[in-house]
Protein backbone atom coordinates (compact mmCIF):
# COMPACT_ATOMS: atom_id res chain seq x y z
CA UNK A 1 0.00 0.00 0.00
CA UNK A 2 1.19 3.52 -0.76
CA UNK A 3 -0.04 6.71 0.85
CA UNK A 4 0.25 9.78 -1.32
CA UNK A 5 0.13 13.00 0.72
CA UNK A 6 -0.45 16.39 -0.83
CA UNK A 7 -0.46 19.32 1.62
CA UNK A 8 -2.96 22.16 1.46
CA UNK A 9 -2.45 25.69 2.67
CA UNK A 10 -5.14 28.31 3.16
CA UNK A 11 -5.41 31.72 4.67
CA UNK A 12 -8.47 33.83 4.87
CA UNK A 13 -8.10 31.92 2.95
CA UNK A 14 -4.87 30.66 1.25
CA UNK A 15 -4.61 27.02 0.29
CA UNK A 16 -1.86 24.94 -1.25
CA UNK A 17 -1.62 21.21 -1.62
CA UNK A 18 1.48 18.99 -1.79
CA UNK A 19 1.80 15.23 -2.07
CA UNK A 20 3.98 12.79 -0.17
CA UNK A 21 3.83 9.01 -0.20
CA UNK A 22 4.98 5.99 1.75
CA UNK A 23 5.01 2.33 0.76
CA UNK A 24 2.56 0.01 2.46
CA UNK A 25 2.07 -3.70 2.72
CA UNK A 26 -0.31 -3.84 -0.23
CA UNK A 27 2.38 -3.00 -2.77
CA UNK A 28 3.34 -5.93 -4.96
CA UNK A 29 6.92 -4.83 -5.49
CA UNK A 30 9.34 -1.91 -5.21
CA UNK A 31 8.58 1.02 -7.48
CA UNK A 32 11.18 2.37 -9.88
CA UNK A 33 12.69 5.83 -9.34
CA UNK A 34 10.53 8.29 -11.23
CA UNK A 35 9.57 11.95 -11.40
CA UNK A 36 6.11 10.76 -10.36
CA UNK A 37 4.87 10.72 -6.77
CA UNK A 38 5.65 8.31 -3.99
CA UNK A 39 8.07 6.27 -6.06
CA UNK A 40 5.23 5.35 -8.44
CA UNK A 41 4.39 6.34 -11.99
CA UNK A 42 1.28 8.15 -10.82
CA UNK A 43 1.53 11.72 -12.00
CA UNK A 44 -0.35 14.61 -10.42
CA UNK A 45 -0.93 17.58 -12.70
CA UNK A 46 -0.43 20.27 -10.03
CA UNK A 47 2.30 19.94 -7.38
CA UNK A 48 0.71 22.51 -5.06
CA UNK A 49 -2.74 24.01 -4.57
CA UNK A 50 -3.27 27.65 -3.79
CA UNK A 51 -6.81 28.84 -3.23
CA UNK A 52 -5.89 32.40 -2.38
CA UNK A 53 -7.94 34.58 -0.05
CA UNK A 54 -11.54 33.41 0.29
CA UNK A 55 -14.47 34.73 2.28
CA UNK A 56 -15.75 32.66 5.15
CA UNK A 57 -18.82 30.75 4.00
CA UNK A 58 -17.79 30.80 0.33
CA UNK A 59 -16.77 27.80 -1.78
CA UNK A 60 -13.81 27.41 -4.15
CA UNK A 61 -12.97 24.42 -6.32
CA UNK A 62 -9.83 23.33 -8.13
CA UNK A 63 -9.43 20.31 -10.39
CA UNK A 64 -6.34 18.13 -10.64
CA UNK A 65 -5.55 15.16 -12.84
CA UNK A 66 -4.06 11.96 -11.49
CA UNK A 67 -2.61 9.96 -14.38
CA UNK A 68 -0.93 6.59 -14.74
CA UNK A 69 2.17 7.28 -16.84
CA UNK A 70 3.69 3.84 -16.50
CA UNK A 71 2.97 0.29 -17.56
CA UNK A 72 1.88 -0.98 -14.15
CA UNK A 73 -1.63 -0.88 -12.67
CA UNK A 74 -2.61 1.33 -9.71
CA UNK A 75 -5.74 0.51 -7.70
CA UNK A 76 -6.60 3.72 -5.86
CA UNK A 77 -8.49 2.78 -2.73
CA UNK A 78 -9.15 6.08 -0.99
CA UNK A 79 -8.49 9.78 -1.48
CA UNK A 80 -9.21 11.94 1.54
CA UNK A 81 -8.22 15.22 3.14
CA UNK A 82 -6.47 15.02 6.51
CA UNK A 83 -5.01 17.49 8.98
CA UNK A 84 -6.22 20.08 11.47
CA UNK A 85 -8.35 21.90 8.88
CA UNK A 86 -9.52 18.88 6.93
CA UNK A 87 -13.18 19.59 7.71
CA UNK A 88 -12.96 22.66 5.44
CA UNK A 89 -11.82 20.64 2.42
CA UNK A 90 -13.63 17.91 0.48
CA UNK A 91 -13.07 15.88 -2.69
CA UNK A 92 -15.42 14.20 -5.15
CA UNK A 93 -13.71 10.80 -4.82
CA UNK A 94 -16.28 8.27 -3.60
CA UNK A 95 -15.24 4.76 -4.55
CA UNK A 96 -12.17 2.66 -5.36
CA UNK A 97 -10.90 3.02 -8.92
CA UNK A 98 -8.22 1.12 -10.82
CA UNK A 99 -5.97 3.18 -13.08
CA UNK A 100 -4.73 1.12 -16.01
CA UNK A 101 -1.70 2.29 -18.03
CA UNK A 102 -2.36 5.65 -19.79
CA UNK A 103 -5.60 6.18 -17.85
CA UNK A 104 -6.30 9.28 -15.75
CA UNK A 105 -8.96 10.68 -13.46
CA UNK A 106 -9.93 14.23 -12.62
CA UNK A 107 -10.37 15.06 -8.97
CA UNK A 108 -12.14 18.14 -7.64
CA UNK A 109 -10.82 19.70 -4.41
CA UNK A 110 -13.33 21.96 -2.66
CA UNK A 111 -12.45 24.57 -0.04
CA UNK A 112 -15.19 26.00 2.17
CA UNK A 113 -13.68 28.13 4.99
CA UNK A 114 -15.71 28.31 8.17
CA UNK A 115 -13.34 30.55 10.16
CA UNK A 116 -10.69 33.18 9.41
CA UNK A 117 -7.00 32.36 9.38
CA UNK A 118 -4.37 30.42 7.53
CA UNK A 119 -5.47 26.84 6.81
CA UNK A 120 -3.40 23.73 6.11
CA UNK A 121 -4.42 20.20 5.24
CA UNK A 122 -3.15 17.19 3.31
CA UNK A 123 -4.59 15.14 0.52
CA UNK A 124 -3.89 11.45 1.17
CA UNK A 125 -4.08 9.02 -1.74
CA UNK A 126 -4.02 5.38 -0.68
CA UNK A 127 -3.04 3.15 -3.61
CA UNK A 128 -1.48 -0.20 -4.43
CA UNK A 129 0.91 -1.09 -7.25
CA UNK A 130 0.34 -4.12 -9.44
CA UNK A 131 3.66 -4.58 -11.23
CA UNK A 132 3.26 -5.68 -14.84
CA UNK A 133 6.38 -4.44 -16.62
CA UNK A 134 10.06 -3.94 -15.87
CA UNK A 135 11.61 -0.79 -14.46
CA UNK A 136 13.27 -0.19 -17.84
CA UNK A 137 9.90 -0.38 -19.60
CA UNK A 138 8.43 2.15 -17.19
CA UNK A 139 11.37 4.49 -17.69
CA UNK A 140 11.02 4.22 -21.47
CA UNK A 141 7.32 5.13 -21.29
CA UNK A 142 8.34 8.54 -19.96
CA UNK A 143 9.75 9.43 -23.42
CA UNK A 144 6.19 9.62 -24.68
CA UNK A 145 5.21 12.18 -22.03
CA UNK A 146 8.43 14.10 -22.64
CA UNK A 147 7.44 14.27 -26.32
CA UNK A 148 3.98 15.52 -25.36
CA UNK A 149 5.45 18.22 -23.12
CA UNK A 150 7.80 19.37 -25.90
CA UNK A 151 4.89 19.40 -28.34
CA UNK A 152 2.81 21.48 -25.93
CA UNK A 153 5.65 23.99 -25.59
CA UNK A 154 5.83 24.32 -29.39
CA UNK A 155 9.22 22.63 -29.78
CA UNK A 156 8.02 20.33 -32.55
CA UNK A 157 11.49 19.31 -33.76
CA UNK A 158 12.53 17.99 -30.37
CA UNK A 159 9.05 16.55 -29.84
CA UNK A 160 9.36 14.55 -33.05
CA UNK A 161 12.78 13.27 -31.95
CA UNK A 162 11.30 12.16 -28.62
CA UNK A 163 8.36 10.43 -30.30
CA UNK A 164 10.75 8.62 -32.65
CA UNK A 165 12.91 7.56 -29.73
CA UNK A 166 9.82 6.23 -27.98
CA UNK A 167 8.49 4.38 -31.06
CA UNK A 168 11.83 2.73 -31.82
CA UNK A 169 12.37 1.67 -28.23
CA UNK A 170 10.12 -0.76 -26.43
CA UNK A 171 6.67 0.79 -25.87
CA UNK A 172 4.44 -1.27 -23.57
CA UNK A 173 1.20 0.78 -23.62
CA UNK A 174 -1.29 2.04 -26.17
CA UNK A 175 0.78 5.23 -26.33
CA UNK A 176 2.65 3.36 -29.07
CA UNK A 177 -0.30 3.84 -31.43
CA UNK A 178 -0.76 7.47 -30.42
CA UNK A 179 2.91 8.24 -31.06
CA UNK A 180 2.81 6.41 -34.40
CA UNK A 181 -0.06 8.66 -35.50
CA UNK A 182 1.45 11.87 -34.13
CA UNK A 183 4.99 11.48 -35.56
CA UNK A 184 4.03 11.61 -39.29
CA UNK A 185 2.06 14.83 -38.70
CA UNK A 186 5.06 16.47 -37.07
CA UNK A 187 7.23 15.30 -39.97
CA UNK A 188 4.79 16.87 -42.44
CA UNK A 189 4.99 20.11 -40.49
CA UNK A 190 8.76 20.09 -40.88
CA UNK A 191 8.27 19.93 -44.66
CA UNK A 192 5.29 22.24 -45.17
CA UNK A 193 5.58 24.52 -42.18
CA UNK A 194 3.64 25.14 -39.01
CA UNK A 195 0.66 27.46 -39.12
CA UNK A 196 -2.88 27.91 -37.87
CA UNK A 197 -3.99 24.86 -39.88
CA UNK A 198 -1.34 22.73 -38.17
CA UNK A 199 -2.40 24.01 -34.74
CA UNK A 200 -6.04 23.13 -35.44
CA UNK A 201 -5.14 19.62 -36.58
CA UNK A 202 -2.85 19.03 -33.62
CA UNK A 203 -5.58 20.28 -31.27
CA UNK A 204 -8.02 17.86 -32.87
CA UNK A 205 -5.66 14.93 -32.44
CA UNK A 206 -5.07 15.73 -28.79
CA UNK A 207 -8.79 16.26 -28.16
CA UNK A 208 -9.59 12.87 -29.68
CA UNK A 209 -6.90 11.20 -27.58
CA UNK A 210 -8.53 12.75 -24.51
CA UNK A 211 -11.97 11.49 -25.53
CA UNK A 212 -13.25 15.00 -26.34
CA UNK A 213 -14.79 14.00 -29.66
CA UNK A 214 -17.03 17.04 -30.14
CA UNK A 215 -14.10 19.40 -29.63
CA UNK A 216 -11.99 17.34 -32.02
CA UNK A 217 -14.67 17.54 -34.73
CA UNK A 218 -15.06 21.30 -34.18
CA UNK A 219 -11.31 21.81 -34.70
CA UNK A 220 -11.41 19.70 -37.87
CA UNK A 221 -14.42 21.59 -39.21
CA UNK A 222 -12.62 24.87 -38.61
CA UNK A 223 -9.53 23.60 -40.42
CA UNK A 224 -11.47 22.56 -43.53
CA UNK A 225 -13.55 25.74 -43.52
CA UNK A 226 -10.78 28.27 -42.95
CA UNK A 227 -7.89 26.41 -44.59
CA UNK A 228 -9.54 24.55 -47.46
CA UNK A 229 -6.27 24.56 -49.45
CA UNK A 230 -4.15 23.25 -46.57
CA UNK A 231 -1.98 20.19 -47.00
CA UNK A 232 -3.84 18.89 -43.93
CA UNK A 233 -7.36 19.25 -45.40
CA UNK A 234 -7.59 15.60 -46.42
CA UNK A 235 -6.09 14.56 -43.07
CA UNK A 236 -8.87 16.50 -41.35
CA UNK A 237 -11.55 14.90 -43.54
CA UNK A 238 -10.23 11.43 -42.79
CA UNK A 239 -9.93 11.99 -39.04
CA UNK A 240 -13.54 13.18 -38.89
CA UNK A 241 -14.72 10.11 -40.80
CA UNK A 242 -12.53 7.87 -38.62
CA UNK A 243 -14.11 9.34 -35.48
CA UNK A 244 -17.54 8.46 -36.90
CA UNK A 245 -16.43 4.92 -37.73
CA UNK A 246 -14.32 3.93 -34.73
CA UNK A 247 -15.20 6.24 -31.84
CA UNK A 248 -18.87 7.03 -32.42
CA UNK A 249 -19.72 3.88 -34.38
CA UNK A 250 -22.01 6.01 -36.54
CA UNK A 251 -21.58 3.83 -39.60
CA UNK A 252 -24.00 5.74 -41.82
CA UNK A 253 -22.13 9.00 -41.18
CA UNK A 254 -18.77 7.24 -41.64
CA UNK A 255 -19.83 5.75 -44.99
CA UNK A 256 -20.96 9.17 -46.20
CA UNK A 257 -17.79 10.91 -44.96
CA UNK A 258 -15.43 8.33 -46.48
CA UNK A 259 -17.18 8.58 -49.83
CA UNK A 260 -17.02 12.40 -49.67
CA UNK A 261 -13.30 12.23 -48.91
CA UNK A 262 -12.67 10.16 -52.02
CA UNK A 263 -14.70 12.62 -54.10
CA UNK A 264 -13.06 15.76 -52.73
CA UNK A 265 -9.51 14.38 -52.58
CA UNK A 266 -9.11 11.75 -55.33
CA UNK A 267 -5.31 11.96 -55.11
CA UNK A 268 -5.17 11.68 -51.33
CA UNK A 269 -3.00 9.08 -49.64
CA UNK A 270 -6.16 8.24 -47.69
CA UNK A 271 -8.08 7.13 -50.79
CA UNK A 272 -7.57 3.40 -50.30
CA UNK A 273 -8.05 3.64 -46.55
CA UNK A 274 -11.30 5.53 -47.10
CA UNK A 275 -12.51 2.95 -49.64
CA UNK A 276 -11.72 0.09 -47.26
CA UNK A 277 -13.38 1.92 -44.36
CA UNK A 278 -16.44 2.56 -46.50
CA UNK A 279 -16.71 -1.18 -47.03
CA UNK A 280 -16.40 -1.79 -43.28
CA UNK A 281 -19.17 0.73 -42.60
CA UNK A 282 -21.52 -1.04 -45.03
CA UNK A 283 -20.59 -4.38 -43.47
CA UNK A 284 -21.46 -3.09 -39.99
CA UNK A 285 -24.80 -1.79 -41.31
CA UNK A 286 -25.60 -5.23 -42.73
CA UNK A 287 -25.14 -4.21 -46.38
CA UNK A 288 -23.02 -7.25 -47.16
CA UNK A 289 -23.29 -7.13 -50.96
CA UNK A 290 -22.42 -3.43 -51.07
CA UNK A 291 -19.47 -4.11 -48.77
CA UNK A 292 -18.34 -6.97 -51.01
CA UNK A 293 -18.52 -4.77 -54.11
CA UNK A 294 -16.40 -2.09 -52.43
CA UNK A 295 -13.77 -4.59 -51.30
CA UNK A 296 -13.74 -5.98 -54.85
CA UNK A 297 -13.13 -2.46 -56.20
CA UNK A 298 -10.26 -2.04 -53.77
CA UNK A 299 -8.76 -5.34 -54.86
CA UNK A 300 -9.12 -4.39 -58.55
CA UNK A 301 -7.30 -1.08 -57.93
CA UNK A 302 -4.27 -3.06 -56.80
CA UNK A 303 -4.44 -6.00 -59.20
CA UNK A 304 -1.46 -6.19 -61.54
CA UNK A 305 -2.05 -9.24 -63.71
CA UNK A 306 -4.32 -12.25 -64.00
CA UNK A 307 -2.65 -15.57 -64.78
CA UNK A 308 -4.76 -18.67 -65.45
CA UNK A 309 -7.67 -17.09 -63.66
CA UNK A 310 -5.54 -16.14 -60.65
CA UNK A 311 -5.28 -12.44 -59.86
CA UNK A 312 -1.96 -11.11 -58.61
CA UNK A 313 -1.29 -7.77 -56.97
CA UNK A 314 0.85 -5.02 -58.39
CA UNK A 315 4.50 -5.34 -57.46
CA UNK A 316 4.80 -2.80 -54.66
CA UNK A 317 4.37 -2.97 -50.91
CA UNK A 318 1.29 -0.72 -50.73
CA UNK A 319 -0.58 -2.62 -53.45
CA UNK A 320 0.27 -5.99 -51.94
CA UNK A 321 -1.06 -4.81 -48.58
CA UNK A 322 -4.39 -3.52 -49.93
CA UNK A 323 -4.79 -6.47 -52.32
CA UNK A 324 -4.40 -8.88 -49.37
CA UNK A 325 -6.71 -6.87 -47.12
CA UNK A 326 -9.39 -6.75 -49.76
CA UNK A 327 -9.11 -10.49 -50.40
CA UNK A 328 -9.37 -11.22 -46.68
CA UNK A 329 -12.40 -8.97 -46.31
CA UNK A 330 -14.16 -10.67 -49.23
CA UNK A 331 -13.31 -14.11 -47.86
CA UNK A 332 -14.75 -13.14 -44.48
CA UNK A 333 -18.00 -12.03 -46.12
CA UNK A 334 -18.24 -15.19 -48.24
CA UNK A 335 -17.30 -17.50 -45.38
Amino acid sequence: MNILKKSILASSIVVALSIQACAGEGSSGPAAPTPGVGGSYLHVSVPDFYFGTRDVGSRATQTIEIANRGGDVYPIKTIKVTGDNSDEFTTDFYDEIVLQPTEAIELKINFEPVTDGRKEAALDIDFDTIVQVSDADNVHEQNYYRAKDLEKSGDYEQSLAAYDEYIHGKPVTQNKQRAAIKAPVLKEASLYGEGADFDLYLNAMNARNSGELDRAVAELDALELIHADSYLADDAAYMRAYIDLIDKKDYAAAEKSMKQLRTDYPDSNYYDTALYSEGLAHQEMGNRQLARNIFADLKYRHTGVEVLGIELSKDNIVSRMWFDRAEQAIAALDG
